[in-house]
């Protein structure tokens, strides 16, 4: 009987932005969907017309906002602390991350408000509880992917210079601090001399035109710092649209190893997309992802010391000569990566799928309404 519960949810969040926020809660709200979730959908902030998204799924996650619901539903934020809001008729949950060692004050008095606080790794857990958000809130509900996107075997794509070995960087937003280009540019130009038959491809997006000519000429004239100047091995695609999921799964198809020297995540969706993807990935030892990889499965970039953003909040810096040692390591053993690589996509396909994740909040959905 208790299977056969049909769960009412009110999800506020966002299904359309570029952003990681969006992608989850899609991909959670339609596998909820096909696990007989009844749900209906009100964003959080003004979103403009998709364009790379399946135009049925589309249209499904549309006709959400519309949805009528039981009485006895229950609200799930899947949005940053600053829009929770607690129903009072109705038990409410907040599905949230970040990636530094603390919370911001605010939002840790915005989590305590909820009835639940779901955060996606054991990071989240203790620096939510650091910072001062009530222990019994808390669950931690891992995250997903969709591993019948992102799997090896896709037709690559035509990228104009890449040698035959690249390392690739990837993140639907701008040049973001966060991600650590610069850690990345500098070891990859100090570690590979031009002639080495060796190319770093840098994905990102821009908000129009101009700021990708900014973006350009942000990674020539650091490169040129470093080196005395330009260098062809380095690959630079921005663009203003989305790429489809199936594009990007592509893009993993067409290199031979994800890098992605993170100062801090709250659960790194393209680190899991390149696991799902069986490709080696070298990030950083530090934050959200260290729950699904490791030594095993992948290569961790050593942690030189931490960097305060303000009195409060702080990420890791990542050791960058360290980097340039494990990018040469993978460079020059290709067949322990690429085993590595099969290791990283086992381990995703058994744990980290949308249907996995979906299936574990459904389950703690369930027995919140019969507690009720």
């Amino acid at each position: 009987m208790q299977n056969n519960y049909q769960i009412n949810i009110h999800n506020y969040g966002t299904f359309f932005q570029p952003t990681g926020y969006a992608k989850l809660n899609r991909s959670l709200i339609l596998e909820m969907l096909k696990q007989g979730a009844n749900v209906r959908y009100t964003p959080c902030v003004n979103e403009r017309e998709p364009i790379s998204l399946d135009p049925t799924e589309v249209s499904l996650l549309k006709s959400l906002s519309h949805r009528s619901l039981q009485e006895n539903h229950l609200v799930f934020y899947n949005f940053i602390p600053s829009y929770l809001k607690k129903d009072r008729n109705h038990f409410s949950i907040g599905l949230t991350m970040f990636e530094c060692n603390r919370i911001p004050n605010d939002w840790a008095h915005a989590c305590n408000q909820m009835d639940e606080i779901w955060v996606p790794s054991l990071f989240n857990y203790h620096s939510f509880i650091h910072s001062g958000v009530l222990p019994h809130k808390l669950r931690v509900m891992p995250l997903g992917v969709n591993a019948d996107i992102y799997r090896p075997g896709l037709s690559p794509l035509t990228i104009n210079g890449k040698r035959s070995f690249s390392f690739l960087i990837m993140s639907s937003s701008g040049w973001d601090a966060r991600k650590g280009y610069d850690v990345l540019l500098q070891a990859f130009v100090e570690e590979f001399r031009e002639e080495e038959d060796v190319s770093l491809i840098i994905k990102i997006r821009a908000s129009s035109q101009d700021e990708i000519r900014q973006q350009q000429e942000r990674v020539n004239q650091f490169v040129h710092q470093i080196a005395g100047r330009k260098k062809d091995s380095i690959i630079f695609l921005s663009t203003t649209d989305d790429w489809s999921e199936e594009r990007l799964a592509q893009l993993y198809n067409s290199v031979n190893c994800y890098v992605l020297p993170t100062r801090g995540e709250g659960w790194s969706m393209t680190v899991m997309e390149a696991m799902a993807t069986a490709l080696p990935v070298i990030t950083t030892n530090w934050s959200a992802h260290l729950d699904f990889i490791n030594h095993t499965n992948g290569y961790l970039i050593d942690v030189k010391g931490y960097q305060k953003l303000n009195s409060e909040l702080s990420w890791a810096e990542p050791n960058k000569d360290h980097l340039r040692s494990l990018m040469r390591h993978v460079y020059m053993n290709q067949n322990e990566a690429v085993y590595k690589g099969q290791l990283a996509r086992d381990a995703v396909l058994n744990n980290y799928t949308w249907s996995k994740s979906a299936e574990r909040m459904m389950d703690r959905f369930r027995e919140i309404s019969i507690e009720s």
